[in-house]
């Protein structure tokens, strides 16, 4: 997993969450995104859909059932929240 972070006074810090399994002491490995650059992340995106393209098309549809469910499940849940339901 790879998080956002900057460089202040010496000292890392995340721009977003950490994930909960990150516990104090975890080692972790650190890159700067400018070294690289473009041709990294192109060779990336296509190793990644390399193997998407491997998936059989059920993976596919259960994936997106189980967003458009998430998404049911937030819209529902803010409704509640600003009581509109």
């Amino acid at each position: 997993m790879m998080i956002k972070a900057v460089l202040r006074n010496g000292a890392i810090l995340p721009l977003e969450p950490l994930p909960p399994d990150w516990t104090e002491g975890k080692e972790l490995a650190v890159e700067d995104p400018s070294v690289g650059g473009a041709e990294d992340i192109d060779a990336w995106a296509r190793e990644l859909e390399a193997a998407v393209r491997q998936l059989p098309a059920e993976e596919h549809d259960h994936f997106r059932r189980a967003l458009e469910d998430i998404e049911r499940r937030s819209k529902e849940a803010v409704r509640i929240e600003w009581g509109l339901t």
